[in-house]
Formats: structure tokens, C-alpha cells, sequence
């Protein structure tokens, strides 16, 4: 980075220091990614609705086209950090290829369902499965400008699998993301 910045060339060095952010972004997230932190923090009873409407405020604040729908407390034992974190995966791709997110909770008979809508295109339902491995995107309309090395998906749906749940996808009018996790928490 440091020889990068006395490159004379105004345009080699944009393009320079563009690549090592690039770079230092994947490394980080795979980083992230192997060491798995959520398995180390501990569980606790969080109010689940608070979790997601703080989230969601927070992205508010940022600018990002975020809204929470649901008032109802609901109490959940979890790894609340990592569910988060989970979550955010979820919001900032909905926002990045779907313009916004719309996130919400409700309680099922066989659990609690976090679902997360945009107003993208979708996802070919054949892709599915393969967007949840590590390090796959979906050029169409996921390229290099929008961000992300393709770990989102998978950091979520292992956080989300350590909490006993799993991540279903759908299409409908955009991306709806399921979150689905059992009521007796991690």
C-alpha cells in the first residue's frame, strides 16, 4: 500500500490501491469466514424483535432503505451478535441487489421465521443451493462494483445452522429469504 501511493501515475495508483482494499476485503472475510467466531459466543435470552428493529435502525441511519414490521416481543435464547451478524448478511444483500429490505418476525407452529423481501430479480431457483457456498456470485447481477467476495450467504446460513434453524429461499416479487428457527433457541 505504502509503494502504492508514491506510484506517479494517477490512474495506476487508483487502480492500485482499488485492488489491495479488494484484496484486504476477501482476506478479512474468509478470515472471518474459517475461524467461525459465532461458535464461541455465548448464548443468551435476547428479545428477538428488539434485535432486529435495533439492526434495522442502525441501517436506517446509514442511509440504506431498510424497514422492520413487527412490534411483538418475542424472547429468544441465542448467540445474539452472531444472529446479527447473520441477519446483515441478509438486509445488505437484499438492499445492494434488491434496492431495499423488508425485514420481518413472525412465530410459527414450528418455530420463529425471520423473513427478509426485496424488490430484486430473484434468484434462477436452480442457483438456490449454490449461492450458500463460499466464494460463489452470481454475475448476472452481482459483479466487483456491487461489493462482496460471495461469503455473505455462507456465514449466514452457518450462524443460522449453529442455532439449530436453517435459511430457505424463495422468489416472489423480488428475493424472500426464511430464516427459520426453532423456538427452543441455541
Amino acid at each position: 500500500r505504502l509503494r502504492a501511493e508514491f506510484v506517479a501515475d494517477e490512474e495506476t495508483k487508483k487502480k492500485l490501491i482499488a485492488s489491495l482494499d479488494e484484496m484486504q476485503g476477501m482476506t478479512e472475510a474468509t478470515l472471518a469466514f474459517a475461524r467461525d467466531d459465532a461458535t464461541r459466543e455465548e448464548t443468551r435470552n435476547v428479545d428477538l424483535s428488539a434485535l432486529l428493529e435495533s439492526l434495522c435502525a442502525d441501517l436506517v441511519d446509514l442511509g440504506w432503505d431498510v424497514q422492520f414490521r413487527n412490534g411483538e416481543k418475542i424472547p429468544y435464547r441465542c448467540r445474539p451478535d452472531s444472529l446479527r451478524r447473520a441477519v446483515r448478511n441478509l438486509v445488505e444483500n437484499a438492499v445492494r441487489y434488491g434496492d431495499r429490505a423488508r425485514v420481518s418476525l413472525s412465530s410459527k407452529d414450528d418455530g420463529l421465521e425471520i423473513g427478509v423481501e426485496d424488490d430484486g430479480t430473484g434468484i434462477p431457483e436452480q442457483e438456490f443451493e449454490r449461492v450458500f457456498q463460499p466464494f460463489v456470485r452470481l454475475e448476472g447481477s452481482r459483479n466487483r462494483a456491487t461489493g462482496g467476495v460471495g461469503l455473505g450467504l455462507s456465514i449466514a446460513r452457518s450462524i443460522v445452522r449453529g442455532h439449530g434453524g436453517d435459511i430457505v429461499l424463495y422468489n416472489g416479487s423480488g428475493l424472500h429469504v426464511a430464516v427459520k428457527l426453532p423456538r427452543s433457541g441455541a
